[in-house]
């Protein structure tokens, strides 16, 4: 039977949030932001959670996988200097047949999200959740003008966890590492299996709960909710 590995970053600093507590400890009505994606995955079909945070931060990830009884975590790893780096040091220590990436900050992840992501596995190599742009989206051009409205009906948000075969998408690493790829430029995680081979992930339904928290709005729409 196939085995899954959550990574979970951690290692953000949140700068858009205006707070010196990185976003992901911040508390949330007495619980850290963090803690609601730990528990979640704790209660899914996930085998094994791989935390990855900053090195400064590993003892309080660790308290915080104690105090929350996340008994899945097996390792707390540092991060690097970019997200893509933070994400294959993650996958160094999983040992599943396949990786779900997920932002910490997205603390409303649900089950349902994970059973789908997990289900559409069986078939595709990369999934991603993803939901429906609602506003119309425009280009600025050099002039400051605006470009035509491109058709809404064809864009989509990306969420994660964004999920792949663990040995194919560490296979692409390697080859982006040998070509010299600047990991800068790697804004999410299925860019790794698009550059390295043109694979295009799956898309499955994401839920609007499923936000990223960035900003104070964020957070008191988060606490309002929880």
């Amino acid at each position: 039977m196939s085995k899954i590995t959550a990574v979970v970053l951690a290692a953000g600093r949140g700068s858009r949030m205006k707070s010196d507590t990185p976003k992901q400890f911040l508390d949330v009505n007495g619980k850290p932001l963090l803690a609601y994606s730990l528990e979640t995955f704790e209660k899914s079909e996930i085998d094994q959670i791989v935390l990855v945070t900053a090195e400064e931060s590993i003892g309080l990830c660790s308290d915080i996988i104690k105090e929350y009884t996340i008994s899945k975590c097996t390792d707390v790893t540092a991060g690097g200097s970019e997200r893509a780096i933070s994400v294959y040091n993650g996958i160094k220590k999983a040992t599943g047949d396949y990786v779900l990436i997920h932002d910490g900050a997205r603390p409303l992840i649900s089950e349902k999200i994970i059973a789908s992501i997990i289900k559409a596995l069986k078939s595709h190599p990369a999934v991603v959740p993803v939901i429906p742009v609602k506003d119309t989206i425009r280009q600025v051009g050099p002039d400051g003008t605006l470009s035509d409205a491109f058709d809404r009906s064809t864009l989509f948000g990306m969420q994660t966890p964004q999920a792949f075969e663990r040995e194919k998408f560490t296979e692409g690493y390697e080859k982006l590492i040998a070509d010299g790829v600047d990991f800068s430029k790697i804004t999410d995680d299925v860019m790794i299996m698009e550059k390295a081979f043109g694979i295009h992930a799956f898309p499955v339904d994401g839920e609007e709960m499923n936000k990223k928290i960035t900003t104070p709005e964020d957070l008191a729409w988060l606490k309002s909710l929880v």
